[in-house]
């Protein structure tokens, strides 16, 4: 009977992806993503009641904060379903954005010691933080259906037949910027630091957080304003508003062209991810 030998190499194309390398390690990704979302609160008191403590305490501490003491809230909404609403999504998109970026960095020691296709780590990161958004997001609704019951106004719109690709988009997006940083954290380290406090900061300037898109040009600097205006990620938070309690704006142009930019990112991260792949272990 003849051998069957495997020969494993690195990646000659630039955008090549391993579709049938993912599949064949579908186990694993299974496994981790079990890791992740199951075992991440394991061994804490509350458990997976932090998956909805954590809306609802940054929903309350918002609401304060910018609804209370700085007056930004926007009208004719419930403030606690606003400051609800758009943290979910950036929670999802910041921690996606993040954990990606360390990709590298992070799985060192296993990308050493056994193959599979390296995007099963950030395929990982994006799957299991789809969960936990699922958890809060359901909370969200139960909020709303209560606030329905109690005054029979219904705050769901009809463009929340979009929300898929509003979240397809926002996974898109994370995962290219995280693939991107972290091909270059593998020489740049400094980057990885830079991206961990940089982050939570650029939701100050993204609208749909603090209050609507609209209400945000007109109240902050007029320095700040050509990145609020071109923070792609703003506009898909302000559409989710208003899909889900009517408040903030829905524009399909901005919608397409952040779709188009999400894009475009995922591309340009897929290709230098799979050159840094070739070599990293003798970088990092």
């Amino acid at each position: 009977m003849k051998e069957q030998v495997k020969i494993i190499k690195p990646k000659r194309s630039l955008i090549e992806i391993d579709f049938k390398g993912i599949w064949n390690y579908r186990d694993l990704l299974r496994m981790l993503v079990y890791r992740d979302f199951v075992t991440y609160y394991k061994q804490t008191i509350l458990g997976p009641i932090w998956f909805f403590i954590q809306p609802i305490f940054t929903a309350a501490i918002n609401m304060f904060v910018f609804g209370t003491l700085a007056g930004l809230g926007p009208k004719g909404v419930p403030g606690f379903l606003f400051y609800m609403t758009g943290p979910i999504l950036w929670q999802y998109f910041q921690e996606t954005f993040t954990k990606t970026s360390s990709t590298f960095i992070s799985n060192q020691a296993i990308f050493g010691k056994v193959y599979f296709p390296r995007l099963i780590m950030p395929l990982t990161t994006v799957i299991s933080g789809l969960l936990k958004f699922g958890v809060q997001l359901s909370l969200l609704i139960l909020a709303i259906s209560y606030f329905y019951l109690k005054t029979e106004i219904f705050l769901i719109q009809f463009e929340i037949i979009y929300f898929p690709i509003l979240l397809l988009i926002i996974m898109i997006m994370a995962m290219g910027f995280g693939l991107l940083v972290s091909s270059l954290t593998t020489k740049y380290r400094d980057l990885n630091f830079f991206i961990e406090f940089a982050v939570p900061l650029f939701r100050y300037v993204t609208p749909g957080i603090a209050t609507s898109y609209i209400i945000f040009i007109k109240t902050i600097p007029k320095s700040l304003l050509p990145i609020v205006k071109y923070n792609p990620v703003g506009h898909i938070i302000d559409s989710f508003n208003f899909m889900f309690i009517g408040a903030g704006s829905f524009n399909l142009y901005n919608i397409g062209i952040t779709a188009v930019f999400a894009v475009f990112t995922l591309i340009v991260g897929i290709i230098i991810f799979n050159q840094v792949e070739k070599n990293f272990m003798d970088t990092v």
